[in-house]
């Protein structure tokens, strides 16, 4: 039992929480603000804590509301087959959900007390901002047409820039900084998104779900919007290296172009769960190696 439980609550999507955060930490790293760089640790333990409480509640949610009674289960999507197998208990993760925010926002408070106002104040705006997406998220805002997608990436992005003004303890470069790493931090959870959730199309489209993958037509608008993702981010970071506000070590990122129309292709020929499972796989490792790239990209110049 204790198993179960550990491995609901240790989901691979919680690299996803880790790896953006770094970002953060990273270009505070890169622009010499390296005096916080404890907090920002301790800033990254609070938002992998936070984030397993969100997966929890929202597989609470979907387990409730009876989606995942529905879905078909793969490695990567159709939500928690520990739940629905009934291997750990909804009681039991809600708790777990809820000890988790408590001491996700402990830490949060701790951290505010080493900020400047300034600082102080964007920060308490962004925990806001989590609080809302962390309540609201599973149960209403998945119900807005086109919006998903978006919104999670926004959210991703917003625990980079967290993490930077607790790490710099500066609004220096703050938009910048949010811009060009990590919007396209985040912009890689959205793609994950959208090939993660073609196999749950039908069980989402019947309780009343409206992402991207329900509201468009075919599978080839679905590829075409992964590549509009892809090439957002891109786009974004080759800004930054023209404006030379990020380093050339960015280029490294360019690599992982040809995986990435594997995996867009992938989605255009979608044709069942099973076989799709390889076309998930590659794109978690694009989304991890890109978002793990980003910061690679920033330490390697501190370091040679």
């Amino acid at each position: 039992m204790i198993k179960d439980y550990l491995i609901e609550i240790f989901e691979p999507s919680l690299l996803f929480g880790l790896l953006c955060a770094l970002v953060g930490l990273s270009a505070a790293i890169y622009l010499d603000f390296t005096a916080g760089v404890v907090l920002g640790i301790v800033a990254i333990i609070g938002i992998v804590i936070a984030q397993i409480a969100v997966n929890l509640i929202d597989d609470y949610v979907d387990y409730k509301i009876g989606i995942d009674k529905e879905t078909i289960k793969t490695k990567f999507s159709g939500g928690s087959s520990l739940v629905v197998d009934k291997k750990v208990s909804t009681n039991g993760i809600l708790i777990i959900a809820i000890i988790a925010l408590l001491i996700s926002g402990v830490l949060g408070f701790y951290l505010l007390q080493f900020l400047n106002i300034g600082v102080l104040y964007l920060v308490l705006i962004l925990i806001v901002f989590g609080g809302i997406s962390v309540i609201f998220y599973a149960k209403y805002f998945t119900h807005v047409p086109f919006f998903s997608e978006p919104f999670v990436t926004i959210c991703f992005a917003v625990i980079g820039i967290g993490v930077y003004l607790v790490a710099s303890n500066s609004l220096t470069n703050v938009l910048w900084v949010f811009l060009l790493v990590c919007i396209p931090s985040g912009l890689q959870v959205g793609v994950a998104m959208i090939a993660n959730e073609l196999p749950d199309r039908k069980a989402d489209k019947k309780y009343g779900r409206r992402n991207i993958v329900i509201m468009l037509s075919n599978q080839k608008n679905y590829s075409g919007l992964y590549f509009i993702f892809q090439a957002i981010g891109y786009l974004l970071l080759g800004y930054g290296m023209v404006e030379r506000f990020l380093p050339i070590t960015f280029l490294i990122l360019f690599a992982l172009i040809p995986g990435m129309y594997l995996v867009g292709r992938g989605i255009e020929n979608y044709k069942d769960p099973k076989t799709h499972e390889k076309v998930m796989g590659l794109n978690s490792i694009m989304a991890f190696l890109y978002i793990f790239l980003l910061s690679f990209a920033f330490l390697i110049v501190r370091v040679v």
